[in-house]
């Protein structure tokens, strides 16, 4: 090539652009790559909550993460019933202001792998101890259903649109969408109509891994089992039910060394580190779907880009407990940058807009 040449003819920003290229590829400066192109698709954020022990969602007012965009108004969505919507049900521990990161981790993800749907991000009272926070997911399963329900009744009966409504939970937030199925079975008008959802994802599920089958028999490995199982609830409700899981999660993998979480908590393996229990009673597999996504979580540590560890140890100061790929349990809806905030990662978002187009 006539580099000479080549130069004559571009540019001074024409120049600086070539030359960064070059060395992006070369890999000598790798933070020059560390962060991913901006898309230009846009995803509409909405909010709806039920903190404070509110008895239905109500739409939540003023603006995204960091102020980055205004939350759009609730009602708006009724008015304009838009093909499908994505509701995001977060996990563990977070209170509004965390919940609204994960809401707009998932945002730029969506946006990154260039799947324009509007999300609902539905924030509940999951900042409680363990048990408190297991208990309160199951009270807003009824919660979150018949905000579906009245949103697909409306939307059909007043605009006559079939809309599909596809559910993401990620953590403890699998059990609020559990239950948010059985609450839907318990809606007649719901059954009356055959209504359904369109597709569920549930991302590092933090609930037991028989909780799929659809036989009660197939509980009772754990003192604190209930009894309760949804597998009949998916196999109902759900046209397509996708559990990512990941063997690596340290939030949910068994270990011989402290901290232990989601295995002392509950005394069983969570569907999110291996997938279904063996040989229980689970769904039809053209309804329910166990697909692996370690390597899908990179080795990270910070995912929600505050400068810490997203979980140290609690017992070695100074001591993180991300060291390898898939580890970071808080990855699944993407990893930003600390330095600017901006996504360098999508998580496992990347499997859930495959699984949306290609079902």
């Amino acid at each position: 090539m006539n580099v000479k040449k080549v130069f004559s003819s571009l540019r001074i920003s024409e120049i600086l652009t070539f030359i960064l290229i070059i060395i992006s590829s070369l890999g000598i400066f790798p933070f020059l790559s560390s962060t991913l192109a901006q898309s230009t698709t846009t995803v509409q954020p909405y909010e709806i909550t039920t903190r404070g022990n509110l008895p239905k969602p109500i739409g939540v007012q003023g603006n995204g993460y960091n102020n980055k965009y205004p939350i759009l108004d609730i009602r708006q969505l009724f008015n304009n019933c838009p093909n499908e919507i994505a509701i995001i049900v977060h996990g563990w521990k977070l209170n509004e202001t965390q919940a609204k990161e994960r809401f707009d981790r998932v945002k730029m993800s969506l946006e990154h792998d260039q799947y324009s749907i509007p999300i609902v991000g539905f924030s509940w009272d999951s900042n409680m101890s363990w048990g408190d926070a297991r208990t309160i997911a199951n009270e807003n399963g009824p919660k979150l259903a018949h905000f579906i329900f009245e949103y697909k009744d409306t939307c059909k009966h007043q605009h006559n649109k079939d809309v599909n409504v596809r559910l993401i939970a990620h953590s403890l937030g699998a059990r609020v969408v559990l239950s948010t199925l059985k609450g839907l079975n318990d809606i007649s008008a719901w059954n009356a109509n055959h209504a359904n959802i369109t597709s569920v994802h549930m991302m590092g599920a933090a609930a037991d891994d028989e909780e799929v089958s659809r036989d009660p028999a197939d509980t009772g490995d754990s003192f604190l089992d209930d009894g309760v199982v949804y597998g009949k609830f998916i196999q109902k409700e759900v046209i397509h039910f996708f559990n990512l899981y990941d063997r690596e999660d340290n939030l949910l993998k068994p270990s011989l060394f402290p901290p232990v979480y989601y295995p002392a908590f509950e005394g069983d393996l969570p569907l999110g580190y291996h997938g279904k229990q063996a040989g229980i009673d689970f769904p039809s597999p053209s309804i329910y779907r166990d697909i692996e996504v370690e390597n899908e979580i990179p080795n990270i540590d910070d995912s929600d880009g505050d400068g810490k560890c997203d979980l140290p140890n609690p017992f070695v100061p100074d001591s993180c407990t991300i060291n390898a790929v898939g580890e970071n349990h808080l990855g699944y809806f993407g990893f930003r940058s600390a330095v600017n905030s901006v996504l360098i990662d999508d998580g496992a978002m990347n499997v859930v807009v495959s699984n949306w187009r290609n079902p």
